[in-house]
């Protein structure tokens, strides 16, 4: 049966999907993307702001039908940058418990080098206790980045995986967190310390973007790789990633 278009009062939406909860956080397109812990002992949800809120929130969904912010985080002086955040990742590593945000603030923006923030999340509920462990900076391809994805490499390593200029570049989180434990300034001598691969993306004619746009990472049990799922440039990407100073691409589809 052909559903009625638009629906009647009362009949919006999935019949067998239901709102537990409804929480307003800010004004219309001020809110952009969404990552939620699977662990059930961490029942968070991060939801990444953008505009006049630059920064994150922090909802605990514990209570379903009670949902409410834990946490909130904004950049400093916001009424000097433009943009906002975009994608945020968590990720476990050694016994604590980290979330990346990452950003796109545009140029004469004070932090427009500035492609992610890690956080480390391990005590929230308590608030008091999210601090923030360091800003990758990204001084070669400025305006942040788009799109991130965390993935432990089967060598072991965090990794994460941004869009940044002509490629995907890749950072080792361990080391990162590493050296901002140790107090290593971020400067530009310093920023790629943690950069420790490019995921290329292969030029063609009639490139409808210069680079990736969205990605995905996963292991492949049948071969035994790590590998990487590209979309951008002229159409669609696979890598193997098991080396990750020399990929190795397996698959293009172009004109899609």
């Amino acid at each position: 049966q052909t559903p009625h278009h638009p629906p009647p009062p009362g009949e919006q939406g999935s019949p067998n999907i239901h709102v537990t909860s409804h929480l307003p956080l800010g004004a219309p397109l001020s809110v952009s993307d969404i990552d939620v812990e699977q662990d059930p002992d961490r029942p968070y949800a991060y939801v990444a702001r953008r505009g006049a809120e630059i920064g994150f929130d922090v909802i605990s969904i514990e209570d379903p039908y009670n949902a409410k912010v834990v946490y909130r985080w904004r950049i400093e002086n916001p009424e000097l940058h433009q943009g906002g955040a975009m994608d945020g990742r968590y990720f476990k590593h050694e016994g604590h418990h980290y979330f990346v945000q990452s950003f796109q603030l545009r140029q004469g923006s004070p932090n427009a080098a500035v492609g992610a923030i890690v956080f480390d999340v391990t005590g929230l509920p308590d608030a008091s206790k999210v601090r923030e462990v360091g800003r990758i900076t990204q001084s070669d391809t400025p305006g942040g980045f788009h799109n991130i994805f965390v993935y432990k490499h089967t060598s072991g390593k965090p990794l994460l995986f941004a869009t940044s200029g002509p490629h995907a570049k890749i950072f080792d989180l361990d080391k990162f967190i590493d050296g901002a434990e140790t107090e290593i300034e971020q400067k530009v001598e310093d920023e790629n310390r943690a950069l420790i691969g490019r995921v290329p993306i292969p030029q063609s004619e009639n490139m409808w973007s210069r680079g990736y746009h969205d990605f995905y990472v996963g292991y492949h049990p049948e071969t035994g790789q790590d590998r990487f799922y590209g979309g951008g440039g002229s159409g669609y990407y696979v890598y193997n990633i098991t080396h990750l100073a020399s990929p190795a691409m397996l698959v293009t589809i172009l004109g899609v």
